[in-house]
C-alpha cells in the first residue's frame, strides 16, 4: 500500500534534514574547519610545540593562504615557496620527534646529488618533479640551515657527511643562543616559480 503523498514528502523533508546536519560532522571528522573558525582558534587544541610554532609563524607572514585543524599552509611566503605547520607532526619527522614546520623552496636538484641528500638527512626531500627542495623541523632556522647546507652538497662544496656535521655544530650554538649566516637566511637564490604540469614534468 502506497503512503500518502504528505507522508511520503515528509520523510523526504527529515532524510534531508539529516544530511544537512551530517554534514558539518563529516567536515569536522575530515579536519575541515568551521564557518566561524580562524588560524588561532583551531589552534588551540593542538600540543604547545606546534601552536607555538604557528603562532610565530603567524606573527611573521600573516594569516596562511589555507588551514584546517590539522595544518596551517602558506604560499610564497618569504623567501619560501611553501611553508606548513602540523598539529602532530611532519609526515616524514623522526619518532618520537619534535618536527612540526616544514618549508619547501624550488631547487632543481642535480640527479647525482640524490643520494648525497639523503646520506645528509631522511628529512631533506627533493622533487625533480615539481622542482622543489623540502626540509622538516622544529624551527625555521634549523629549515633555512638544512636548505643552506643542501645547496652546498649540490653544487659539490660540501660532502654530506660534512653537510651533517656542519648541521649538527650550528644546532648546539643555536642553542646556545648563537646563530651564523647559515641559519640566518637563506644565502642562495632560489626560483619558486616552477610547478610541476599535469604530465609530472616542470615548467
Amino acid at each position: 500500500m502506497k503512503k500518502p503523498i504528505a507522508i511520503q514528502f515528509a520523510l523526504l523533508l527529515a532524510l534531508a534534514a539529516g544530511a544537512f546536519w551530517l554534514l558539518p560532522q563529516e567536515a569536522t571528522r575530515a579536519g575541515r574547519p568551521g564557518p566561524s573558525e580562524t588560524p588561532e582558534s583551531v589552534m588551540k587544541t593542538w600540543p604547545a610545540r606546534a601552536r607555538a610554532e604557528g603562532l610565530a609563524m603567524l606573527e611573521k607572514y600573516g594569516r596562511p593562504s589555507q588551514f584546517d585543524r590539522r595544518t596551517l599552509v602558506w604560499f610564497n611566503n618569504g623567501n619560501w615557496k611553501r611553508t606548513i605547520v602540523y598539529r602532530n607532526g611532519c609526515p616524514n619527522s623522526r619518532p618520537g620527534g619534535n618536527e612540526n614546520l616544514e618549508q619547501t623552496v624550488g631547487y632543481l636538484v642535480p640527479r647525482i646529488r640524490a643520494a648525497s641528500f639523503k646520506r645528509f638527512s631522511p628529512r631533506l626531500a627533493a622533487s625533480e618533479s615539481a622542482g622543489e627542495v623540502t626540509f622538516c623541523s622544529e624551527s625555521e632556522a634549523a629549515n633555512l640551515l638544512a636548505i643552506n647546507l643542501a645547496d652546498e652538497i649540490a653544487v659539490g662544496r660540501r660532502t654530506a657527511n660534512e653537510a651533517r656535521d656542519v648541521f649538527e655544530r650550528t644546532g648546539r650554538l643555536t642553542a646556545s643562543g648563537k646563530s651564523t649566516r647559515l641559519n640566518a637566511g637563506l644565502v642562495f637564490e632560489v626560483d619558486n616559480t616552477r610547478a610541476m604540469t599535469p604530465t609530472g614534468g616542470d615548467r
